[in-house]
């Protein structure tokens, strides 16, 4: 008999199989169970409950459940297991596998008080993992994040920082208090001594969280499960959180008119707070974390009324970090400046904000450290230097196009003068720290700082209008007179048989 189907899947196939086979006495039940083989074959097969190793109960987990239950967010508590490990930091002698079925690794030869701690450590730790309903994003998207922009070590200070922070908020409270008393006799010791350390040294667990690089603690900071746990720890340590600011609440009496002209436009918006998506750019007009004020006026706050103007500037600058991963910035401007040199300031001052946490531009500046990243203390300077490219950049390009920038000077038209000026601003600001050889060095090919050359220049791209530069390069070259000529005798003895 010959069968003639395409694919087993085919109905008149299978039927024509069962026909050829059923003459050797298979059974309905073995038919069926090798047409099921056929439908599944190369697929993946998903692992049932009963497919997953399951880790016997450890007995001090389950002593220590009254307090984990309590710190632990999770229906399943982590599975414990002993294990011959290498731990780089023996403060933390266990392995974490975080996630749905999360696993905490101890290290051999721990006593029962250190295994009890470690426990509660990494279930705290363990904790940040846990799926919340009300969260912006995945808690692994947030560290993915963060591991691709500053590597493993701060990857691991954001891990590490939220296990510390729940535990001291934890163990602050009642709540803390009435899980230790629930506990046995003989774990009690160990948690009471955990809520010691922690409740102990609240300042260090938060400098322990303020040594994470800003921009990480952003990310992080915005989001479950931080948020809450940071916005109860301020509280806690009477950092007092600051009250939201919003775009127009922002600006002093002066600029409001200017600051209206930039939310009222989308690209110019976009362009002056480097805020692509639109929920950022909500989120920024409802909290600027900025204050755009004239020296002299009643805006200005009180820990601001000392600061030094940068002439350069046009305006001086306080900034706080108050642990939420932003720096709380007071601009406060010249009380001299007036009309379009007050207006430049301000425009200015709009790029300073950002570029003062531009990682973009400071992360490709880093290789011009011998720490391959440019030191905190030096993100004022690249704040600086590059706002006074990009504001001549941007009046230099948008001039004609935005009223807000119509009667505004650049103090240079030349780009590759803007560029120079740039890096000469940056190697003065960051000497002696920043790479700039001898200018005698003849095996030197880069010049001093290439690597924030580079990152000045991919950063003032965006304050380039491209419709300009397409317009010139379309531009014809004038024709010289010789030209003109041989095209008016190619003209009057055109070929006509061609």
């Amino acid at each position: 008999m010959t069968l003639r189907f395409r694919t087993l899947s085919n109905v008149a196939g299978l039927l024509a199989l069962s026909l050829a086979v059923s003459a050797c006495g298979e059974s309905r039940a073995e038919r069926l169970a090798r047409e099921l083989s056929y439908e599944n074959a190369g697929r993946k097969q998903e692992r049932s409950a009963d497919d997953i190793a399951k880790v016997p109960p450890h007995p001090l987990r389950t002593k220590l459940e009254p307090l984990l239950t309590k710190l632990y967010s999770g229906n399943r508590l982590p599975d414990v297991l002993e294990a011959e490990i290498a731990v780089a930091d023996p403060t933390r002698p266990y392995e974490l596998s975080a996630g749905v079925l999360s696993v905490i690794r101890l290290k051999l030869g721990l006593s029962d008080a250190e295994k009890a701690k470690a426990i509660i450590t990494a279930t705290a730790e363990a904790d940040a993992w846990v799926h919340r309903a009300k969260a912006r994003k995945p808690y692994a998207d947030h560290i993915h994040k963060v591991m691709r922009s500053f590597g493993d070590d701060q990857k691991v200070a954001v891990l590490q920082a939220y296990g510390s922070l729940k535990l001291l908020n934890f163990f602050n409270g009642e709540e803390g208090a009435t899980a230790i008393a629930a506990l046995p006799a003989d774990v009690q010791g160990a948690a009471k001594a955990l809520q010691s350390k922690y409740v102990g040294s609240k300042e260090a667990v938060w400098a322990e969280w303020m040594a994470v690089k800003m921009y990480a603690r952003r990310e992080v900071s915005r989001d479950e499960p931080f948020k809450p746990v940071l916005r109860a720890i301020r509280k806690d340590l009477g950092h007092k959180e600051p009250e939201p600011i919003t775009w127009e609440a922002a600006h002093d009496a002066v600029f409001k008119p200017w600051a209206t002209q930039i939310n009222g436009d989308k690209e110019l918006f976009a362009m002056m707070s480097n805020l692509k998506e639109l929920a950022d750019q909500e989120e920024f007009r409802n909290d600027t974390h900025t204050l755009w004020v004239v020296e002299g006026s009643s805006m200005v706050p009180s820990k601001a009324k000392g600061v030094k103007i940068d002439s350069a500037l046009g305006f001086g600058v306080h900034r706080e970090d108050l642990g939420g991963g932003f720096q709380e910035l007071t601009l406060v401007f010249s009380k001299r400046l007036k009309g379009a040199k007050l207006k430049r300031a301000y425009l200015q001052s709009q790029i300073y904000r950002h570029l003062f946490t531009d990682f973009m531009m400071l992360s490709t500046a880093g290789g011009d450290f011998k720490e391959k990243q440019v030191p905190d203390k030096y993100d004022p300077s690249y704040a600086k230097c590059g706002s006074q490219a990009a504001i001549d950049t941007f009046i230099n390009n948008y001039r004609s196009k935005y009223p807000l920038a119509q009667g505004l000077r650049a103090s240079l038209d030349n780009s590759e003068k803007i560029m120079a000026r740039s890096v000469t601003c940056i190697v003065a600001e960051c000497s002696p720290e920043i790479r700039n050889p001898d200018k005698n060095d003849v095996t030197d090919v880069e010049g001093p700082a290439p690597g924030s050359r580079l990152a000045f220049f991919q950063m003032l791209a965006r304050f380039e209008n491209i419709e300009v530069d397409m317009n010139a390069m379309r531009k014809e070259e004038e024709k010289s007179q010789d030209v003109l000529d041989a095209e008016a005798f190619l003209k009057a003895n055109k070929n006509e048989h061609l």
